[in-house]
């Protein structure tokens, strides 16, 4: 099994070589006919998808002209970025900067495989563009500084940048951050009572009923706790943070491949209370699964399981578990106890 972390390197790897081939483009060349550019491109097909997804957004900038003063100013800022800093983090954000300079481009058509919806109320929400993953496959999209955020199945951010900042927040559901670090403009996520302030890293949050849980998987972050405490530093990857109302936060470690699986539509559950993992497996869509026998909802359960099919979960389960499972006229099955 392809670890979910270098799953998502394979995808960002894919996107950086798609931007430079449409800078390469921009100057005139054939790229199309290039068979270099045909090799890579039909070779794997993430780097289909990232062609595909660059050309897009190319498009809805209206193909600015090379000659234009300000995309050839930030093209210019593109092509000599920093070394240490990744190619496509310049590219996407002189992309995104000519698209929403120059045309004014919307948010959507920077994601469009997102849908939008009105902000949540509250003081960080209001007026900022919001973007939504339904039920199904976790989904990506680029921001303008090169930062890269992942949504899980019925999840939602807001997102306000400013000149000084840049700040989100998880309205619902849970979100894994990948964050280009500029200590001029700080990264922010708002959850709750809580805010991650971003120190160059890769984190993951998630909202579930009462608890907020932050994960670190790269670099660190520093969480806020509630007034009159100490804000709390993830340094380690594998550090997790869990909220719960007024609690004080605690600090463990977990197995980030458990936790981050969901990238790549495998769930992975470790000794996991099977009325939790019900909960994960439906929010993927498809009939749902549903305990019917309270003396199940504990039944601690493991293994690697496939999002979006919550029948097939409750069957694998009957195989291997004390339990029951009945399928429903809906297609869903119902859990009890053996």
């Amino acid at each position: 099994m392809t670890h979910p972390l270098a799953q998502a390197d394979q995808v960002a790897a894919a996107e950086e070589a798609a931007a430079l081939w449409l800078l390469r483009r921009d100057d005139g060349q054939d790229v199309e006919r290039d068979p270099r550019f045909v090799a890579w491109r039909d070779g794997a097909p993430e780097n289909a998808r990232a062609w595909a997804h660059a050309a897009a957004i190319w498009q809805a900038a209206g193909q600015p002209s090379s000659d234009d003063p300000l995309f050839a100013a930030l093209r210019r800022d593109a092509l000599q970025a920093r070394p240490d800093r990744r190619p496509f983090m310049a590219v996407a954000a002189a992309i995104a900067a000519v698209a929403i300079l120059t045309v004014g481009l919307a948010w959507t058509q920077l994601a469009p495989r997102f849908t939008t919806a009105p902000a949540q109320p509250g003081p960080a929400a209001d007026a900022a563009p919001t973007f939504t993953v339904a039920a199904g496959a976790p989904d990506s999209f680029a921001l303008p500084d090169g930062s890269r955020v992942t949504l899980n199945a019925n999840s939602a951010i807001a997102v306000d940048y400013r000149a000084d900042s840049r700040a989100v927040r998880l309205l619902r559901g849970q979100a894994y951050f990948s964050v280009v670090h500029d200590t001029r403009r700080p990264f922010t996520v708002a959850a709750r009572t809580r805010t991650i302030t971003d120190l160059g890293t890769e984190f993951d949050v998630r909202l579930g009923g009462e608890t907020l849980t932050v994960t670190l998987a790269k670099g660190a972050v520093a969480v806020s706790a509630l007034p009159g405490r100490n804000a709390v530093r993830l340094s380690a990857p594998g550090q997790q943070l869990i909220a719960e109302g007024a609690r004080a936060d605690t600090v463990a470690r977990v197995d980030l491949t458990d936790v981050l699986s969901w990238r790549t539509r495998l769930l992975e559950f470790s000794e996991t209370p099977l009325a939790q993992a019900v909960a994960e497996v439906n929010r993927y869509g498809g009939p749902t699964a549903r305990i019917v026998d309270p003396a199940a909802a504990s039944l601690p359960v493991s293994g690697q399981y496939r999002a979006g099919d919550p029948t097939r979960f409750a069957q694998s389960l009957a195989e291997v578990y004390p339990v029951d499972v009945r399928t429903r006229r809906d297609g869903g099955a119902d859990i009890a106890a053996r």
